[in-house]
C-alpha cells in the first residue's frame, strides 16, 4: 500500500509539446487557462443513479438486495457525471487517449464535487480509495494510470485514504472493444491484491474514469472481497 506522489513528473520538453498540441482551454466553452472553468463545472450534473444489475433507479447506484448474487461483489456503483455532457466526454478522451495528464486532477475534482454534494462523506468517512490498475505495459505506453490520478486528486480534496493495492497481471484487450459477456471473461482473474490486515472492516471505494457494464469494477471487488471489508463500492466519473 502506498500514497501517490502528486507531483506531475512530466518532462519539460514533453510538457511544452503537449501545450502546443493541446492548449489549456476549458473543454466546455474554450475559455483559456483551465481545463474546466467554474461555469462549465457548474453545468455538470450527476447521472441518474441505477442499480448495476437490473438497471432500475436506486439511491446513489446501490445494488438492490434482490439483485445481489454470489457473482456480484459490489455494493453499488456511484456515477459522478452524465456522459452526455460534452465537457465530460472531452475531458475523459483527452486524458485517456491524448495523455493530457493534468486532466486527471480536473476529473478528481468532478468526483469530489459529486461526493460532497451527495453528502457521502459521513458514510464513507473511514473508507479506503483504491484505483483500478493498468497493466504495466499499458501504463508504460500511456505514461500514467488515469484512474490513479483521478483517485489521488479525489482523496486530496476529501481527506480519504488513497490505497494503491491492486495489480493487473495480464495485459488484456480493451473492454470498450468487447461485448458484455466478453468483457467479463476478459478481466477474469487478472487482478491480484496482497493480504492487507490493516483494511479491517473498512469500506472501500474503487475508482475508475469510465464504466460500461461494470465488469472491471466487479472483478476488482471480487479480489478485494478476500480482505473481509465492510462494503466495496465503485465510483466513476461517467458511465457510457
Amino acid at each position: 500500500m502506498h500514497f501517490l506522489n502528486l507531483s506531475n513528473g512530466v518532462n519539460p520538453i514533453a510538457s511544452f509539446v503537449l501545450d502546443l498540441l493541446f492548449p489549456i482551454v476549458c473543454q466546455g466553452c474554450s475559455a483559456e487557462g483551465t481545463w474546466l472553468c467554474l461555469t462549465c463545472q457548474g453545468k455538470i450534473s450527476p447521472a441518474a443513479a441505477h442499480c448495476m444489475v437490473c438497471g432500475k433507479n436506486s439511491f446513489v447506484g446501490k445494488i438492490h438486495d434482490s439483485c445481489r448474487s454470489r457473482d456480484v461483489y459490489l455494493s453499488g456503483v456511484m456515477v459522478a457525471a452524465d456522459y452526455k455532457n460534452e465537457s465530460v466526454q472531452k475531458l475523459i478522451w483527452n486524458l485517456k487517449y491524448n495523455s493530457v495528464r493534468a486532466i486527471g486532477q480536473t476529473l478528481g475534482l468532478v468526483l469530489a464535487d459529486f461526493f460532497i454534494g451527495q453528502d457521502l462523506l459521513d458514510y464513507f468517512g473511514a473508507a479506503a480509495v483504491v484505483p483500478v490498475p493498468l497493466h504495466r505495459a499499458r501504463q508504460r505506453h500511456r505514461g500514467f494510470n488515469q484512474a490513479a490520478l483521478v483517485a489521488a486528486e479525489f482523496c486530496s480534496r476529501t481527506g480519504l485514504e488513497y490505497c494503491d493495492v491492486l495489480t493487473k497481471t495480464k495485459n488484456t484487450a480493451r473492454q470498450v472493444d468487447l461485448e458484455k459477456k466478453e468483457r467479463e471473461k476478459n478481466v477474469k482473474a487478472v487482478f491480484t491484491c496482497p493480504p492487507l490486515p490493516s483494511f479491517g472492516e473498512r469500506r472501500i471505494i474503487l475508482v475508475d474514469d469510465v464504466a460500461t457494464t461494470g465488469a472491471t469494477l466487479n472483478e476488482c471487488a471480487r479480489v478485494l472481497h478476500t480482505q473481509k471489508t465492510a462494503e466495496i463500492w465503485g465510483m466513476v466519473v461517467a458511465k457510457n
